[in-house]
């Protein structure tokens, strides 16, 4: 049976009425960290500084529990879709800037570009996995982020080692690493466990738009046939995939 859903942004106000375990996790928001000069020297570049003092401004002000984190994340700038069957949500996914995501400075891989949209986690509930919502949900951010001009995405793989069991690797919301190879990201920083990989949107967005040449063109030519349909019909969205070339 086709699986019907619908993937959609996450409001404020629904944050606050979605009932869904992911939106209580701790995991990215929760970090003590380092002293502030021994983060800070890990700045590699003026623009590391620049993102260490608002992941700082962030963190002061996420305080609170774990739905409350991710209304401040949320209102940060921080994208949360959902996929939705029906009224109910069976999946979430959430990215934005890497300063919004505290728990990044514990990772080996650290810091990540801050020109790319970090991607930290999808989730599907149990009894809708391998159903392929957790692709539909990348593709819904990789749709948006292209008509937002962001160029690459980049995210946290995690490898299971002969130290891990199953149920533990299960528990870490991190995106597998063969999900994200699988999608199309390559690797950028290799770690054994925790390796950082990037998807280069800008290639997408062009072999998406040579792709629609053809039928764009029979789209034309059956404008000019109805005198009726007169108005341009091309989309926002397809304006954002060719201003990539």
């Amino acid at each position: 049976m086709k699986l019907s859903i619908k993937v959609k942004d996450i409001s404020i106000d629904q944050l606050e009425k979605i009932y869904f375990n992911c939106l209580d996790c701790d995991y990215w928001f929760d970090y003590k960290g380092l002293g502030f000069l021994d983060e800070l020297s890990r700045a590699r570049s003026f623009g590391d500084v620049r993102w260490f003092i608002k992941g700082r401004l962030f963190q002061k002000k996420g305080s609170g529990d774990g739905r409350k984190k991710f209304l401040k994340f949320k209102a940060s700038g921080g994208k949360i879709k959902g996929a939705f069957t029906g009224r109910r949500c069976i999946g979430v996914i959430m990215a934005g800037d890497y300063y919004l995501f505290p728990r990044l400075k514990s990772f080996n891989i650290y810091p990540p570009d801050s020109k790319s949209t970090f991607l930290a986690c999808i989730y599907v509930i149990p009894e809708y996995r391998d159903m392929g919502v957790d692709k539909r949900l990348l593709i819904e951010i990789e749709r948006e982020l292209i008509e937002e001009k962001v160029e690459s995405i980049e995210a946290i793989g995690k490898r299971i080692d002969d130290d891990m069991d199953e149920e533990e690797y299960e528990n870490i919301p991190l995106i597998p690493f063969k999900f994200l190879i699988n999608n199309g990201f390559y690797l950028k920083k290799n770690d054994p466990l925790y390796p950082l990989l990037r998807l280069d949107l800008k290639s997408i967005a062009v072999n998406f738009a040579e792709s629609r040449v053809v039928p764009g063109k029979m789209a034309l030519e059956e404008e000019i046939k109805s005198p009726m349909i007169m108005k341009d019909k091309e989309t926002p969205l397809m304006e954002s995939y060719l201003s990539f070339k």
